[in-house]
């Protein structure tokens, strides 16, 4: 039983070991070349598999780019910094919004460089942009169910800070949070698309920050 228990985790480390080289090895090459061009066979030349292989673990390119996905929205959201609770004070809602605009735009900074990091980051940015023009649906799926539940977050936090009295009381809470996602996503794929504009979209990204606090009410002296 013990050693059935070994060669089965023995074994399963090797599968996860194998699936891993094959998403390193398409991200590199989605960043490079886009998720349309990449084909299965040369993400599994690139991983040193065989495209047998490749397929055993990633029946489609399609299966690797929505668990690399799913991965990414779920790591590089930074969610953690988003909860907060219900009966929380308005300025500490206020703080997650904050730590997190933070958190995001930091992390995208990233974006073009030519560490290992920085070919993650291009690599799931390619598969953010495919999805977004519909070029996978399994992709624009994720990407859309991703984009409510983060829509759902942000717009808790302004909600807290409206009851609370930190922004104005007709503020909508909802319309808020949608445009402070799709700044966000939006500068981030304007920076995938153009690498020479860092400057100007990193501004860009602080002009994000001094907007969220123009809504702050200003307290009565």
């Amino acid at each position: 039983m013990a050693a059935n228990a070994v060669l089965s985790r023995t074994q399963e480390e090797r599968t996860e070991a194998a699936k891993g080289r094959l998403r390193d090895a398409a991200l590199a090459l989605f960043g490079e070349q886009g998720y349309e061009a990449t084909a299965l066979a040369a993400i599994s030349l690139k991983a040193g598999f065989s495209r047998t292989l490749a397929q055993y673990h990633y029946p489609d390119k399609a299966d690797i780019a929505v668990e690399i996905l799913e991965d990414r929205l779920l790591r590089d959201n930074h969610l953690e910094l988003l909860a907060c609770p219900d009966d929380a004070a308005p300025e500490l809602a206020w703080d997650c919004l904050i730590r997190h605009l933070e958190a995001v735009a930091a992390y995208y900074g990233n974006l073009h460089g030519a560490n290992e990091h920085n070919v993650i980051v291009r690599g799931e940015m390619a598969l953010h942009a495919a999805a977004l023009m519909g070029a996978d649906a399994a992709l624009t799926a994720k990407v859309h169910e991703r984009t409510v539940d983060l829509i759902a977050r942000i717009e808790r936090l302004f909600e807290i800070a409206r009851k609370g009295g930190l922004i104005a009381a007709d503020s909508d809470p909802h319309a808020l949070a949608i445009l402070h996602v799709h700044s966000i996503w939006g500068l981030a794929l304007a920076l995938f698309a153009s690498p020479k504009a860092t400057k100007s979209i990193a501004a860009a990204f602080q002009q994000i920050r001094v907007l969220v606090d123009a809504l702050r009410i200003s307290p009565k002296s």
